[in-house]
């Protein structure tokens, strides 16, 4: 059953190291966060997904999660962190938070008790092989950096022991267990323990990184969404209203598993990535800058009716802190079109912090493993003073974006600037009850894009030829009878 509560959602993702610094020691925290709440309700998000701020040594942004009960001395205390969520739900705004669910942290206090070299109770829960000699194919196994004779197994960087929720095949039964097997249930209470103590904390729920990675040789993953519904089970039990979006990129699996959103990420053979995105360098042209539209209509269409079917909701992004910038893609008249799509399709759209302002990527070094995507996760730019207003510390953890100066403030003051079109049309959306019900087609022809929602049609001029339009049937866009390349309008049929 769809979780009603969603549907009236528009979520904005916070990197916590960069959105405020309110200490002035160069990195943003959660007491920054709660400053700039007002900013956040103002554009009219009424949910945020808050990125890692437990306690790690952040080789992965904080996605190696060192303790998963507490909160990083550098964002903050577990006070913060109830503050954050009680100034939010005063102002309306539901807080998600991260679940690094298949792995933690090489630091991690259980994963050193299950490195030791004797057997002990948290031996099991993650993932060892049974010789420090053996390296099989194809699994990443770090050796030789504990007393434990054996290999452990990673998610994806080494510093990232794998939970051992078991695996589906057994290709090495000498150290390989069944998903099924009861020592690998350790593993499934231990994450139903950690949505627990943050969802009694006042968290809204979680979005779950690599939700699709907990069991392992399990390719159609039938036993990673058995294990998902054991634990949701247990959560929704006590937290029945919590709300769970998976970074799957495959919703008949997510939302079978139980989760109420899947992501439509920026990958190479999805819609998100053939809409805006794509260039030469991966799968040829965006549509929006002139690509083919088949691919992208096709790939959106059936996602869309997969949502529907397994009773849940795409979460289309306009970035994240993986992904790069849009405005690095797309000028000010297409971007106006990517969040037309973004905010009048079906499903639960979310926007990255600073993408309102047309943030653009920058060139960096890696920092915290970020590597290429360090230049997404740059400070959020405030205002025209010291360090774009994010922080008046002479040294930064992450330096301001040079290459693009825009800042709130400047484009609170502009009324035709991108924040005034996102802000009106996250407004339009909210009182449109066709743009959040079930109801879509689209179509496109001679490079007009049409998306049919219940009475209202939007439709995308992505031609070179300008197209004729009954002004008198425009609810949202510039009340005009000729259409002009690359502008877009809502007309109610």
């Amino acid at each position: 059953m769809k979780n009603e509560q969603i549907r009236d959602l528009v979520f904005y993702e916070i990197y916590p190291t960069s959105f405020f610094d309110s200490n002035n020691d160069g990195i943003g925290d959660l007491k920054g966060i709660e400053e700039k709440l007002e900013h956040v309700k103002s554009l009219g998000c009424n949910a945020i997904w808050l990125n890692p701020f437990y306690v790690s040594p952040f080789k992965d942004g904080g996605y190696d999660v060192k303790d998963f009960f507490d909160v990083d001395p550098r964002f903050g205390t577990i006070k913060d962190f109830e503050s954050l969520i009680n100034k939010a739900h005063s102002l309306g705004i539901k807080i998600i938070i991260d679940l690094v669910a298949g792995h933690a942290s090489e630091e991690n206090k259980l994963f050193l008790e299950s490195a030791k070299p004797y057997r002990n109770e948290y031996s099991d829960l993650f993932i060892w092989n049974s010789s420090v000699w053996d390296l099989e194919q194809p699994y990443r196994l770090i050796a030789g950096r504990h007393d434990r004779f054996a290999c452990y197994m990673v998610n994806f960087f080494s510093t990232q022991p794998a939970f051992n929720f078991g695996f589906n095949e057994i290709t090495h039964p000498k150290w390989q267990i069944s998903y099924k097997d009861e020592r690998t249930f350790k593993a499934r209470d231990y994450i139903v323990s950690i949505c627990d103590f943050w969802l009694s904390k006042g968290a809204d729920g979680f979005r779950v990184d690599m939700a699709d990675s907990l069991v392992k040789n399990d390719d159609s993953k039938v036993a990673t969404i058995e294990v998902w519904k054991y634990m949701f089970k247990k959560i929704r039990a006590k937290h029945k209203d919590a709300i769970f979006v998976s970074e799957w990129c495959n919703p008949t699996r997510s939302l079978t598993a139980g989760f109420d959103m899947d992501f439509v990420l920026d990958h190479w053979d999805n819609a998100g990535h053939f809409f805006a995105r794509a260039t030469e360098n991966t799968v040829g042209t965006a549509v929006l800058n002139g690509g083919d539209f088949t691919n992208f209509i096709n790939d959106y269409r059936n996602r869309v009716n997969d949502a529907k079917n397994a009773d849940g909701y795409l979460a289309f992004i306009s970035g994240n802190h993986d992904t790069p910038r849009i405005a690095s893609y797309l000028d000010d008249e297409k971007l106006r079109l990517f969040y037309l799509f973004l905010l009048t399709t079906p499903g639960t759209p979310f926007i990255y912090y600073g993408d309102e302002i047309a943030m653009k990527h920058a060139n960096l070094s890696s920092k915290d493993g970020g590597y290429q995507r360090t230049g997404d996760r740059t400070p959020m730019q405030w205002n025209k003073s010291k360090n774009a207003g994010f922080s008046t510390c002479d040294t930064l953890y992450l330096p301001t974006c040079l290459e693009n100066t825009n800042n709130v403030e400047d484009f609170i003051n502009d009324e035709n600037s991108i924040y005034h079109y996102i802000k009106n049309l996250i407004a339009f959306r909210k009182n449109s009850a066709s743009l959040k019900s079930d109801d879509f087609d689209i179509k496109e022809q001679n490079r007009i894009l049409k998306i049919k929602r219940g009475d209202l049609t939007v439709i995308m001029n992505l031609s070179t030829s300008d197209i004729n339009i009954n002004q008198e049937s425009i609810v949202f866009g510039e009340k005009t009878s000729i259409l002009k390349p690359n502008k877009g309008v809502i007309i109610k049929n």
